[in-house]
């Protein structure tokens, strides 16, 4: 009882963080229908088209849950002048997230990912990327650089959320570990492989278990090889803490000088888990800005990611959902 009291606590002091999310903002589609013939014209279904719906993804699903766990939120992005971005960011606006980070950029191919997904088994048939495939403008990059040093000294933390589509990038990730390091900023990244080697002192990194490999250049397949993987990424990263995310095998957290710490997933029928780690960062990122220890975090980010993958495809989890899971698992 008293340990469900502790995390009911925490999850009511959410509503207090104010947080800063920069990264890759991106648009899922889904197209949703029936299939009950194969086309003569190839070997392929004919879906039905019933439905079509758009979500927040990438960064903007983080931003996503941290709004609907009750935390204050900071949008700061790059958007096309294409439909997809004027979506984007009208969506954003209506979940209250400040969009003053965003910044427009004429050239740019807002990120939209379309899943064709075909009832009633939700089976994901194919899946069609639109991205921008030039770089992002220097001066566009200069502005979110010099936005985040403005916005710090405001916000209980920075959360970073690479999806290796060019927001994020080495100048930002210099100027964000300095204030991390010289004014002990909460700073908790969820990584991709494109920076993998320029992370530094941040409080946690958030990667799932085939980035934990690439990173670490160890294979993860036994306990030994995941432990020897996350004392290694510790040191790259120079990291309070690296929590390892492992689909239904739960999570592991690594510590300097602590022994890991393994969290079980609950048993459950998991039907996609799709933004299931966007849930994790930005759960971690309101405990630990509440008060929490990292084992807190872990613990609650696990059951958060958990109810994720009832649903198809990102979705946020909200605060009331949340809180029905503390008071029936702790």
């Amino acid at each position: 009882m008293a340990r469900s009291n502790r995390f009911l606590t925490l999850l009511r002091k959410f509503r207090r963080v104010r947080l800063l999310v920069v990264g890759d903002l991106i648009l899922d589609r889904f197209i949703w229908g029936d299939v009950d013939r194969i086309s003569p014209e190839a070997p392929v279904p004919v879906l039905r088209v019933t439905s079509e719906s758009f979500r927040l993804g990438g960064a903007a699903n983080v931003i996503h849950n941290i709004r609907a766990l009750g935390g204050r939120v900071t949008a700061c992005g790059v958007a096309g002048r294409d439909e997809t971005g004027k979506r984007l960011y009208r969506q954003l606006g209506e979940i209250g997230c400040s969009t003053t980070g965003v910044f427009w950029e004429h050239h740019f191919q807002t990120t939209q990912k379309s899943r064709i997904i075909a009832r009633p088994r939700h089976q994901q048939i194919v899946r069609l990327d639109r991205e921008n495939h030039g770089e992002i403008r220097r001066r566009v990059l200069d502005k979110i650089r010099q936005y985040v040093v403005r916005q710090a000294a405001r916000c209980d933390g920075i959360v970073i959320s690479d999806y290796g589509k060019g927001t994020i990038h080495p100048e930002l990730l210099e100027v964000i570990a300095k204030l991390a390091h010289e004014k002990s900023l909460l700073y908790v990244v969820d990584p991709k492989k494109e920076n993998f080697a320029r992370y530094r002192y941040p409080t946690l990194v958030t990667p799932n278990r085939e980035e934990a490999s690439q990173a670490s250049g160890i294979e993860i397949r036994d306990e030994g090889s995941l432990r020897e993987a996350g004392r290694r990424l510790l040191q790259l990263w120079q990291a309070k803490a690296v929590l390892v995310t492992r689909g239904r095998e739960g999570m592991s957290l690594f510590r300097p000088g602590r022994e890991a710490r393994h969290f079980t997933t609950e048993p459950r029928e998991i039907f996609d888990v799709t933004g299931a780690g966007d849930t994790v960062v930005a759960a971690c990122s309101l405990a630990l800005a509440s008060g929490s220890t990292f084992e807190e975090a872990a613990v609650l980010a696990n059951l958060a990611a958990g109810l994720v993958g009832e649903e198809v495809g990102p979705v946020a989890v909200p605060f009331q959902k949340l809180q029905r899971a503390i008071q029936k698992q702790t």
